[in-house]
């Protein structure tokens, strides 16, 4: 099974959810074979453009297949869909470990369009 990656604002499974994908401080990488949590550093968050295709490029250099953020804008999302890249919709202000919860718990939608 792939990896899921969720938008974080620290590198612990108790940091909270960061807003924005492309933009987020981490991306929290849950490993579902190992069933443990490593922090990757959202390199691109600084770019001027283009800062969601960039994660998005990280993200599938890491094997992740499942993304769970809050937003994600047209590019990125763009960029996931061609990947085949799932992604789902998590509340700001939700623990990293409680948005894994809501998704291994089907409580979470999956995304059809870029957020506005």
């Amino acid at each position: 099974m792939s990896k899921i990656a969720i938008c974080s604002t620290g590198s612990e499974s108790t940091s909270l959810m960061d807003g924005r994908m492309g933009r987020c401080a981490y991306f929290m990488i849950y490993d579902t074979d190992k069933g443990q949590f490593s922090a990757l550093a959202n390199t691109g968050k600084e770019s001027a453009h283009g800062a969601g295709t960039g994660s998005v490029q990280e993200l599938l250099k890491n094997d992740v297949g499942t993304v769970v953020a809050s937003r994600v804008g047209p590019k990125a999302f763009s960029a996931m869909q061609q990947a085949g890249v799932k992604t789902f919709a998590c509340p700001e202000g939700t623990t990293v470990e409680a948005a894994l919860k809501k998704l291994v718990d089907n409580e979470l939608q999956e995304v059809n369009s870029p957020s506005h």
